[in-house]
């Protein structure tokens, strides 16, 4: 008995330390800065657009629509949030056109504060609450890519990103109160790191008996469709060069989910992971689905290289980090 109690408990310390150890605040600041951009920016651009997607006669308001929304999220918001947005579509025609206009101007405002990290977490809360709300809204304004933000988010609010390169930081400077070590508890990067390879496990593996991506026709026929590509393109002189990036991507994202743990490989495979991105950031229109996993894939880069993109934030990551106040 006791010859395997004592491997179990190596085996639990490892994984205690793996998971809740000190680890450099970089890569959640950059996910904060990322995050908090994407909210800001997102909302930004669709505000020409407001009262078609939202207005008081938007068809998001009617009983078909919400109908669908009702099936869509049910399994993904539950019935609290549905009942708010069934309330809010009950109110009549001004009062909702001024709550929802009020609404909007809040996601904008916490959402730019929270990649500006002023009040970090109190302004991520509500900036992924109000976001969330305005899915629920019309979730086919947002490519699928609006509900997968929510929980990234989370982890950087979660994390103590706010404390370094932040408005935060400089209001504490400012009053001369000590600075926090360069390091935060690791828990949060590590739930963004698992929840990428997840990622990249179900994408990867959900599509291993697809016809189109068997055949290296998956990404010239996205590309053919004005709904998702940005340039009109004549892919025949190219068709072999999209087959072989096809091919590719139907490997690389599987086996992705195995080779971001294995310490030899890991920074190739993220940087891999990130080239396949960019490119589909430059010839693909899926919303903001790309600058999230940029995001998440920093988090299995050196982090030398991570804390060269983060000026501001404290070099000294060697010191565990004071409690919380």
């Amino acid at each position: 008995m006791s010859t395997t109690v004592g491997p179990l408990r190596r085996w639990a310390g490892r994984i205690e330390g793996w998971f809740f150890d000190p680890v450099p605040c970089h890569v959640m600041v950059a996910n904060r800065w990322i995050l908090g951009c994407v909210l800001f920016f997102h909302a930004l651009s669709r505000l020409p657009e407001f009262g078609l997607l939202y207005g008081v006669k938007a068809a998001a308001w009617s009983p078909a629509y919400r109908a669908f929304v009702s099936r869509f999220l049910a399994e993904d918001l539950g019935p609290v949030a549905l009942y708010v947005v069934s309330s809010l579509a009950q109110l009549g025609a001004e009062p909702r056109a001024l709550l929802l206009g009020t609404f909007y101007g809040l996601l904008l405002a916490s959402s730019l504060a929270f990649a500006l990290g002023l009040f970090t977490r109190i302004a991520g809360c509500v900036a992924i609450a109000l976001h969330i709300f305005f899915v629920s809204v019309h979730p086919l304004a947002h490519y699928g890519w609006g509900l997968m933000l929510a929980p990234f988010t989370v982890y950087a609010i979660l994390s103590r990103a706010g404390d370094y390169a932040s408005i935060d930081a400089w209001r504490r400077r400012r009053r001369g109160q000590a600075m926090p070590a360069g390091a935060i508890p690791a828990w949060p990067m590590r739930l963004v790191q698992i929840h990428v390879v997840a990622m990249y496990f179900h994408t990867g593996f959900a599509r291993i008996d697809d016809p189109s991506w068997l055949q290296g026709r998956a990404l010239s026929e996205a590309l053919a469709r004005t709904l998702f590509t940005r340039f009109t393109l004549d892919l025949q002189p190219l068709q072999t060069v999209f087959e072989w990036l096809c091919y590719a991507v139907f490997v690389l994202e599987p086996v992705a989910s195995v080779l971001l743990w294995i310490p030899g490989v890991r920074t190739l495979c993220a940087l891999a992971l990130l080239a396949m991105h960019l490119l589909l950031e430059i010839l693909t229109n899926v919303g903001w689905w790309n600058y999230i996993m940029i995001g998440g894939l920093l988090a299995f880069l050196p982090p030398p290289w991570v804390a060269r993109l983060v000026p501001g934030a404290p070099r000294d990551t060697r010191a565990a980090p004071p409690p919380s106040t």
